[in-house]
């Protein structure tokens, strides 16, 4: 497995003129100044532990060393950061999102998503899988040892938590449990991944699933090694043929969703179309987790230096040292071109699908 994984496009697009930013880099542009860093999640969940993870290496790249300040702006899955940044963001460059994107609530056309994220100029971005780990005793008189013992269970409620309705955990959660016809007690509203697992280590929840960034970073220290929770599976990627594969990035024995699925119904069997349609679509979006971005309309010569700050650390040999120490996993990321290019190709889906998303999260509101 290589370490630096990118795709040709992102290679090719770092090279390259991107796509609404004309401008190049300006080695006095950030001098003296203070770069607010905006996070969409709450402090000590996911998004905040690899946000300054990223931001601590990249920053000694950043021409005119300004001084970076973090601010976190949560609620409602990450769409109440997005909004704050994309409305009442800076165009100095002063101000920067570093967010876990809330691309459901676009995909959908929610009304909470007042911005466009196709819109924002895109700095980079990170492709991270995430794995589903729960606690041991979820089931009464029975010890769970692997997802066998989970998907066997067809009464006992699993007590899961969630960020807000349209968030790809809270829609990624139900849609595998109802495909999987396991019964769920569902509870949102939860500022950070963080809340979350507290939450479990007071068995108030069974369940969750982190990015690979709060599992090695937080969950396995806290949940994994003291013997409370074990992991049972991983969403994966869409592949050809209208499948799910096991990403490279999660380890042999935390199995794919399909791998679960079909160990309980059958080779080759899959829940109803639009189902499945759905859950695919939440695994495209974990290609492009984590993304650094500025407002529409943001000062070219901002946008060009963070780029090509960006682009150097995706090949510093410390960062990618401390991703993997970090994560878990080899680093998976884009150029800012790259990821402007890819986040219009996924915010797109067919009408009946955006309507059955819709339905779905309106239906989890109570």
């Amino acid at each position: 497995m290589k370490l630096l994984k990118h795709s040709a496009l992102g290679i090719m697009a770092a090279a390259v003129a991107v796509t609404g930013v004309a401008a190049t880099a300006d080695a006095q542009y950030f001098k003296g100044k203070r770069v607010n860093i905006i996070i969409n999640y709450g402090a000590g969940g996911n998004t905040d532990i690899q946000g300054r993870m990223v931001m601590r290496h990249m920053k000694k790249y950043i021409k005119g060393k300004p001084r970076l300040v973090f601010r976190h702006v949560s609620g409602a899955g990450g769409v109440v950061g997005a909004n704050f940044l994309g409305e009442a963001g800076k165009k100095n460059g002063t101000m920067m999102g570093v967010f876990t994107i809330p691309i459901m609530a676009q995909v959908m056309k929610t009304p909470e998503l007042r911005v466009d994220l196709s819109a924002f100029h895109y700095v980079g971005a990170i492709g991270q899988q995430t794995i589903g780990h729960i606690r041991k005793d979820a089931i009464p008189g029975k010890t769970i040892k692997t997802y066998k013992d989970l998907i066997a269970n067809e009464s006992h409620p699993i007590r899961t938590g969630g960020h807000g309705p349209t968030s790809s955990k809270d829609l990624r959660t139900r849609l595998l449990f109802q495909a999987m016809k396991i019964p769920l007690k569902h509870v949102t509203g939860y500022k950070s991944g963080g809340k979350i697992r507290a939450a479990i280590l007071k068995n108030e929840l069974d369940m969750t699933a982190d990015s690979l960034a709060g599992y090695y970073g937080r969950v396995v220290a806290q949940l994994i090694k003291p013997g409370i929770s074990v992991p049972i599976w991983h969403i994966g990627t869409p592949g050809p043929n209208n499948s799910i594969l096991h990403s490279p990035t999660v380890p042999k024995n935390i199995p794919s969703f399909q791998a679960v699925y079909e160990a309980k119904f059958g080779k080759g069997a899959r829940p109803d179309r639009m189902t499945w349609d759905a859950i695919r679509t939440i695994g495209a979006s974990r290609e492009m987790l984590r993304i650094l971005v500025f407002r529409k309309g943001t000062d070219p010569k901002a946008v060009a230096e963070m780029r090509a700050a960006w682009d150097k650390t995706m090949l510093d040999k410390a960062f990618l040292a401390d991703y993997r120490k970090v994560n878990g996993s080899d680093f998976d990321g884009k150029s800012g071109a790259a990821a402007q290019k890819y986040v219009k190709s996924i915010v797109n889906v067919p009408k009946d699908l955006e309507k059955f998303l819709l339905d779905y999260a309106n239906a989890a509101r109570g």
